[in-house]
């Protein structure tokens, strides 16, 4: 909690710059509904700044804490656990900024714009919307990794994955709507792809490390 809160204070006064590259994604000005709005948005960013750079620390606590003493011999895997988690993280959020965000702001912005009609978006809300959008994307690419342990600790059969997929789907559509910022369809299909598309990329982990 500590580092979390320090960053938060580090990261504050840059908080503006990142808001600007932020902003490059909907190709127009952010307004504010209140004389605090445009500091809270500030705030929020910085939060959600700190909470992606903690993640790692959170992990390397999680898996000496909770993960090691349960399987010792899973110690080898330390390494190439955290350099594969980082970068599927780090995968996760790239396709948000450069495939999903853009698409979904397109659509919600460009497609419904009239000459009587002008999209003017809240500071706060913007950054709510990428922010969450973000690290659902993140920790949702970790999925393979996930089952690969568990593949490896004999919890996860390729049995479950080829009985299952039909609840995969629905649950994939239940979670895309619950962790998309907006109630639109549109965003939430392009949500839903990339967790059908780790569904099976897990399947295909499962396959390869369940014990033979």
């Amino acid at each position: 909690m500590g580092i979390f809160l320090a960053l938060i204070v580090v990261i504050f006064p840059f908080s503006e710059r990142i808001l600007t590259v932020m902003t490059l994604l909907l190709g127009k000005k952010l307004v504010s509904y209140s004389p605090s709005e445009t500091f809270l948005a500030f705030v929020s960013l910085s939060t959600y700044c700190a909470f992606i750079l903690t993640l790692p620390v959170a992990c390397c606590f999680l898996w000496r804490g909770l993960v090691l003493p349960r399987v010792p011999h899973f110690r080898k895997w330390s390494l190439p656990f955290f350099a594969i988690a980082v970068g599927l993280f780090l995968s996760g959020m790239l396709l948000g900024c450069f495939v999903i965000l853009p698409a979904g702001i397109n659509f919600l912005v460009g497609g419904f714009e009239t000459e009587d009609i002008r999209a003017f978006i809240s500071a706060s809300r913007f950054v709510s919307f990428c922010g969450g959008m973000l690290i659902a994307l993140g920790i949702a690419f970790e999925m393979p990794l996930v089952s690969f342990f568990l593949a490896r600790m004999g919890f996860l059969k390729p049995a479950f994955f080829r009985k299952r997929w039909r609840h995969a789907v629905t649950t994939c559509a239940v979670v895309a709507a619950i962790i998309t910022p907006t109630p639109d369809i549109y965003n939430m299909m392009l949500m839903m792809g990339p967790l059908l598309g780790l569904y099976a990329v897990s399947f295909i982990v499962v396959l390869a490390a369940s014990p033979k």
